[in-house]
């Protein structure tokens, strides 16, 4: 799809002018069995196709497809499709009944609630992932820097212990200046273990910050064509 000429494909489509017209897509000229298209042989109705472009988190283009036979059938997306793995020809020009016109909106209405309500539902399973990720992160970064402080502490007991029961007053002294400079690396380790919670909860607050600007949807919306069709 990234492929320059794929691209240029693409946009050269795009680019088409395509007034509605009647089209005959040709199945018994191509040669294979397509159980989806069969029932629609001999058949004729009417077909639109719309591009719905979101932009949220990232750019997506969903098509949005509309048909229905004359006597009323609904064709579902995949038989809309796969018409135009078929050849065709177009006959002739032509007008779109206002029913039909406005039949059709109803359709890409209802379709297009359906993709903006799936790009929901999985925002949220990403959302959630996130979330859970970083609550993983932030446990382990307290968990370690409790074990630090937990290991300071008894290191810290075990020098206080010894001090009291250093035998001469030069050895508790010494034992004593030990005891606080292992009481200024707990103290200090307790700060870097506030600093470190604190720091938690901002990137918390900026990744939902930054998940409300990414979660505001643009929407828009392009009808690409519409056709009068018959299959033979």
């Amino acid at each position: 799809m990234g492929h320059p000429l794929a691209q240029r494909v693409l946009s050269l489509g795009r680019g088409l002018n395509t007034p509605p017209a009647e089209v005959i897509f040709r199945y018994r000229d191509g040669g294979k069995k397509l159980a989806i298209l069969e029932p629609l042989v001999g058949k004729s109705g009417w077909l639109a196709c719309a591009r719905l472009t979101v932009s949220a988190m990232e750019t997506e283009d969903h098509l949005c497809f509309a048909g229905a036979t004359d006597a009323g059938e609904s064709l579902d997306d995949a038989q809309c499709r796969r018409l135009f793995d078929l050849s065709a020809a177009i006959e002739r020009s032509c007008a779109v009944p206002e029913v039909v016109t406005a039949a059709f909106a109803e359709a890409h209405a209802r379709r297009q609630g359906e993709i903006l309500e799936e790009l929901t539902t999985r925002n949220g399973r990403w959302f959630d992932l996130e979330m859970d990720k970083l609550d993983r992160w932030a446990e382990d970064r307290r968990a370690s820097l409790k074990a630090t402080l937990d290991e300071l502490d008894e290191v810290l007991k075990a020098a206080k212990k010894a001090a009291r029961l250093a035998p001469t007053l030069p050895e508790k002294l010494d034992r004593q200046r030990e005891a606080r400079v292992l009481e200024g690396k707990r103290d200090e380790a307790w700060r870097a273990f506030d600093q470190a919670s604190r720091e938690i909860d901002r990137q918390k607050d900026a990744l939902l910050d930054e998940i409300s600007q990414l979660l505001e949807q643009k929407t828009e919306y392009a009808e690409l064509f519409t056709v009068r069709w018959r299959v033979a």
